[in-house]
């Protein structure tokens, strides 16, 4: 699955600055994904409208719909992100090539069936709101559930060019169709289908893509449905993992001291929101560095690893290859924490003028240092539980994001209680607690691997 990320690898062996600017700048832009982008697109959209909407309320309303629909999104195709990623990597494994476009579709079928179900009380919720609001709410849920799935297989292609393309053209749909429609005195519902319309050609120009890159004979299988091949564990992994990055949100979104109503029964809190978001931002050069590092080199030493074993070498080139996927793995995840604590640094240090220049509070900065902690944390974390899955240790990767959710959602309740001072501290303290029982756990791994590997078959 680790494709696209070779491709990029290509382009730093040229060994100039321009290569390497180019390989980090795809890098970051794949790796961030759409729902990075989303938050990005939200924000600027939101930024150069806002002196030319009338009403503000309908920007508010804006932002805050298009949040909950990133949320709701992730959370429900949680389900089905990490379960379905890790068949379509075995089928690579396998080189059945001919097996992922048809499993795709069939998999699109199931999300998107069982996704309507789960929005259509909408319909019904927003009743007040408008016909046009309800429908455009539904179907951009059902375009971005569409989207994560189509997003599983993006690092497993090489047409890096087209993928970055891609996001271009949606993402400049979006924010130039918001800013045409706030100018011409356009309400809530023609914002709203600003952000569906440009998620919708998201949509299509990955799935032409995927569509171009596997070729098969069949349009629709649903082998993934097969007993055989389904992990219970990766399910309610990938569901806890969502839920547990949303959950201090929700949290603050309808705590009474917190909360307040927007649309419906929408909820925001000013308080926490914007630093929070504006924190996820910063991620984007770590997440480079995890796509370009971690996913490369750790991959190429973890295949040379178990090519000894399958290849029948002997003991010790196995050690040393082990050995050597270890020093791998340290070195990654000190990279990946090594560039996103020099950007928090550089950011802590010209917080007030950045938000200065976009028009912001100051008195957001406390709680944005902290978000950026945590937001930083989330990136080890993630990082850990990416080398985790490459050991395939599912039930371990299962207790992690399940502590991370209960951690995030106990932890955010005493910060509300304790007062404004300590907002934020529930996040990322639960990372914390998690990314030092994660790092404990994959380093135990490691250690039993040779044992495992040659005593457990």
């Amino acid at each position: 699955m680790a494709g696209i990320g070779f491709e990029l690898r290509k382009i730093l062996e040229k060994g100039d600055i321009l290569s390497l600017l180019k390989a980090y700048g795809y890098s970051a832009v794949i790796s961030s994904g759409p729902w990075i982008i989303s938050i990005i697109s939200i924000v600027v959209s939101g930024y150069i409208s806002y002196p030319f909407i009338k009403n503000k309320h309908d920007l508010m309303a804006f932002m805050v719909s298009i949040t909950y629909l990133l949320a709701l999104s992730l959370i429900f195709t949680g389900f089905f992100q990490f379960y379905f990623s890790r068949y379509i990597a075995d089928r690579l494994f396998e080189k059945r090539f001919e097996k992922v476009l048809p499993n795709i579709m069939g998999m699109l079928l199931l999300v998107l069936t069982t996704a309507f179900l789960f929005i259509s009380p909408a319909f019904f919720i927003f009743k007040d709101q408008g016909a046009l609001y309800s429908v455009t709410f539904v179907f951009t849920f059902l375009v971005l559930s569409g989207v994560w799935i189509l997003n599983i297989v993006l690092t497993a292609l090489k047409n890096y060019r087209f993928i970055v393309f891609s996001f271009f053209i949606a993402y400049t749909f979006t924010i130039s169709s918001v800013l045409v429609l706030s100018i011409a005195g356009s309400g809530l519902d023609g914002l709203l289908i600003s952000f569906m319309g440009g998620q919708i050609i998201l949509f299509f120009l990955l799935l032409g893509l995927i569509i171009y890159s596997f070729e098969s004979d069949k349009l629709v299988e649903f082998d993934f449905l097969d007993r055989k091949k389904i992990y219970p564990s990766l399910i309610f992994t990938g569901f806890f993992y969502n839920l547990g990055i949303w959950v201090d949100k929700f949290i603050f979104w309808f705590h009474p001291d917190t909360g307040e109503k927007v649309i419906g029964v929408l909820r925001n809190s000013i308080l926490y929101d914007l630093p929070i978001f504006l924190a996820y931002l910063a991620i984007v050069p770590g997440m480079a560095v995890f796509l370009l590092r971690l996913e490369t080199e750790f991959a190429e030493k973890y295949d040379s690893y178990y090519d000894a074993v399958r290849g029948g070498a002997t003991f010790d080139a196995i050690k040393k290859r082990h050995i050597e996927m270890i020093d791998t793995a340290r070195t990654s995840l000190f990279e990946v924490f090594r560039i996103q604590t020099i950007v928090i640094l550089i950011i802590f240090l010209f917080s007030e003028p950045i938000f200065r220049i976009l028009n912001f509070p100051v008195f957001y900065i406390p709680l944005f240092h902290i978000d950026l902690v945590g937001t930083g944390l989330q990136l080890f974390f993630m990082s850990l539980l990416a080398i985790s899955f490459y050991l395939d240790k599912r039930k371990a990767v299962l207790m992690l994001t399940f502590l991370f959710f209960v951690l995030n959602m106990v932890f955010t309740f005493i910060s509300i209680e304790m007062g404004i001072m300590f907002f934020g501290y529930g996040f990322a303290l639960s990372l914390l607690v998690s990314s030092v029982v994660a790092l404990y756990m994959l380093r135990k791994d490691f250690e039993r691997l040779n044992y495992e590997t040659f005593m457990l078959q």
